[in-house]
């Protein structure tokens, strides 16, 4: 993602093996991701809901295929 990107959260996890499923998720359908606040959870896993959570980030421009792609991959899981 080049300097000129600009980012953009499509979601936010409690803890970062969600995050990384869905990171998986999109970059298997062709959508670089970002995953933003890995490190804190790690560190500071009882207090990370006062920190704040994880998020997965996109390009702007992939944001409306990026929920498309999870929320069919989060029905399908249901």
């Amino acid at each position: 993602m080049g300097n000129g990107t600009k980012l953009v959260v499509i979601r936010e996890y409690a803890n970062d093996y969600e995050a990384h499923i869905a990171k998986g998720v999109l970059e298997n359908n062709g959508i670089m991701s970002i995953i933003n606040n890995e490190i804190m959870s790690s560190v500071y896993t009882l207090t990370l809901n006062s920190i704040g959570y994880i998020k997965l980030l996109v390009r702007q421009e992939d944001v409306a295929q990026a929920n498309m792609i999870l929320e069919e991959s989060e029905e399908h899981d249901s």
